[in-house]
């Protein structure tokens, strides 16, 4: 099948044409606007036709060379669009049903295969309809009020052994993924909408009943029940994944997460098995892995699927890449969650994503990539009319992000905060409990992180205590243990967990100072009850409390360096707090924006704190110990 779209170019008239008459005839022939015609008369080159399939070109071509022009038939370079209109302009004007005219003609199964499984929806079957059908039968006489008079016993026993056939589709009901996402109109986005449905048809895969747009690196398809009934989809797009791929890509990468139910054979059986199966593995994995001799197969023989429609579609070359892309993209992916959080705590957000995918060089194309069946290499986000509105969109609903920084870097960066804050959890310390060692004497206890996190549990415990009674918030004041002797013993425990040079550490002095911050912004935590609690004669003197552990906070923060997992612009962590803030200077705050701010603060210096900690508390290494020695 020849996909090949072309313009017509005019190249100028034959000696013995008319030129005024050829002109103003084609002009309504083919709706030729005045400039077109000038360019003709003045004899320079001009498009007269464009996006034509072959055999329109051909015939048009032809009743024009008749008339007497020169014309050339120029290969349409879909892999050239300069802009989003000439990308939209070309789809939506006949590309779109050029590319996707006909059915895919998927391979013809195995009897194995086919065998296998009708097997593996028989189990989804067996429980969702069969087994309820049966209960159903049992259940029908009771619905006789007689027999629960006369034989009530008998009945009950019944009604019982009824309900367990109900029991198993109860427990292994499908539990459709929610999508928190921007839903994509289909009047605003009709390009992407008619690229998904053209897809979908051309596969014969359900048809995208939704589209939602998130912020993570995905682009699933998801399907509920009610969908597989009606054999249609949801599909999640990541924002990050258009930023990253090529139209091209994401077509090809589409392609292959909608295969596992393409065709209506595949959309029934593994469509229905494949819900069953993931309930079962949310309630007891160790059972679902018993199916792995059957299922596992199938996976391969869906991704083998997969990989020969992308071939088809993008060509052999590119559908390797797609398998890096995948590949990568299923990296980060598994540390996503984590990622949104650290973003969202730090008010980062990300640009630039397609630096974080693999991209090879483009210039060596295989013969079966250059024939491939879409092959339009401008950018996948050029499918949407915009794409800064989603990002503030999605951005409102999880919280606005302040700083940007390339993907790959930010990405980076996270990756280098993960390992310092591991070293606290593989040791089961809480950030706020780990206070600076104050000697450098030998090590006399153990080391106990439980009782660390107790003992300094028991000193903010105290402070609270010492702080509700300062207001007078206890009718009858209760009996306060000495704070003094509970922070030397926390000091004591503390001093165990840290490396015994850690006093020589080069951040050390920076750790002190970040973890001072922590604890003054504790403070302000504890002076932090409602009004409904303190009494009105109090109230003021809470505000001023919060307002002086506020300006401490403020003059700690100024001495500390900026917190390099942050833009870092002028080197000191109370300007990047000052750019999160905004105007309003952070020495000037109201005791009401301090609280509305409080959570971002304690985030921030925690995240600081833990990053400086966590490279003291990193074990020294060979190459350390050579450069002390030298």
């Amino acid at each position: 099948m020849e996909n090949a779209r072309y313009h017509l170019v005019f190249e100028g008239f034959k000696p013995d044409a008319n030129k005024t008459a050829v002109s103003f005839s084609l002009k309504d022939q083919l709706s030729l606007n005045d400039s077109q015609i000038n360019d003709m008369m003045a004899g320079r080159r001009t498009v007269l036709k464009e996006n034509l399939n072959k055999e329109s070109a051909q015939k048009l071509g032809r009743e024009l060379t008749q008339a007497g022009l020169i014309i050339k038939a120029k290969a349409l370079a879909v892999n050239q669009k300069n802009s989003p209109e000439e990308v939209r302009k070309h789809l939506l004007n006949g590309g779109i049903e050029q590319y996707f005219a006909s059915k895919y003609r998927h391979a013809s199964d195995e009897l194995e295969t086919q065998f296998s499984l009708i097997i593996l929806a028989a189990m989804a079957v067996g429980t969702y309809f069969i087994l309820p059908l049966i209960g159903l039968a049992i259940l029908s006489p009771l619905l006789n009020l007689s027999i629960w008079g006369s034989q009530f016993v008998a009945a009950f026993i019944q009604l019982l052994i009824a309900s367990l056939f109900f029991i198993p589709a109860v427990v292994l009901r499908p539990r459709p993924a929610q999508v928190d996402g921007i839903a994509v109109d289909k009047d605003t986005e009709e390009l992407l909408w008619r690229l998904t449905d053209s897809l979908a048809d051309y596969l014969s895969a359900p048809k995208v009943a939704d589209i939602i747009l998130v912020n993570d690196p995905v682009l699933n398809v998801h399907q509920s029940p009610k969908q597989w009934l009606k054999n249609s989809c949801t599909l999640e797009v990541g924002l990050p994944v258009m930023e990253s791929l090529t139209l091209q890509q994401f077509v090809g990468l589409l392609a292959m997460r909608m295969t596992p139910r393409a065709s209506r054979f595949y959309a029934l059986t593994w469509g229905l098995f494949i819900q069953w199966y993931r309930a079962l593995r949310t309630l007891h994995k160790k059972t679902a892995l018993l199916l792995n001799n059957w299922v596992l197969p199938m996976y391969e023989h869906q991704n083998q699927r997969a990989q020969n429609i992308a071939k088809d579609l993008v060509g052999m070359g590119e559908c390797r890449r797609l398998q890096r892309i995948e590949k990568r993209f299923t990296e980060l992916e598994r540390d996503w969650p984590e990622f949104t959080e650290y973003c969202h705590r730090l008010r980062l957000r990300g640009t630039q994503w397609q630096s974080l995918v693999v991209r090879d060089s483009q210039a060596d194309k295989e013969n079966d990539e250059i024939h491939a069946l879409f092959r339009i290499e401008s950018p996948a986000l050029w499918a949407l009319s915009t794409t800064e509105g989603y990002q503030k969109a999605i951005s409102r609903q999880q919280g606005q992000a302040v700083f940007t920084m390339p993907g790959q870097h930010l990405w980076q960066t996270f990756q280098k905060y993960i390992p310092l804050a591991d070293r606290f959890n593989d040791q089961l310390i809480r950030p706020e409990a780990l206070i600076p060692p104050t000697d450098a004497s030998p090590r006399k206890k153990r080391p106990n992180a439980l009782l660390l996190n107790r003992q300094a549990q028991d000193v903010l415990h105290t402070q609270q205590l010492m702080i509700e009674q300062s207001l007078e918030l206890h009718a009858k004041p209760k009996k306060i243990k000495d704070v003094n002797v509970q922070i030397s013993k926390w000091r004591a425990t503390a001093n165990a967990l840290w490396p015994e040079d850690a006093l020589q550490h080069k951040l050390m002095g920076i750790a002190k100072g970040a973890f001072s911050a922590f604890q003054t912004l504790q403070q302000i935590q504890m002076w932090r009850l409602n009004d409904q609690k303190v009494p009105q004669d109090k109230q003021r003197r809470r505000d001023q409390q919060i307002l002086k552990q506020h300006q401490k906070w403020v003059g700690q923060v100024q001495k500390l360096p900026a917190l390099p997992l942050l833009p870092n612009g002028s080197g000191k962590l109370s300007d990047q707090i000052q750019t999160a803030l905004g105007e309003t200077p952070l020495s000037e705050l109201s005791v009401q924006d301090i609280l509305q701010n409080q959570a971002y603060f304690l985030d921030l210096t925690r995240t600081y704190w833990v990053f400086i900690a966590g490279q003291i508390l990193k074990p020294k290494t060979f190459a350390d110990e050579m450069e002390q020695q030298a």
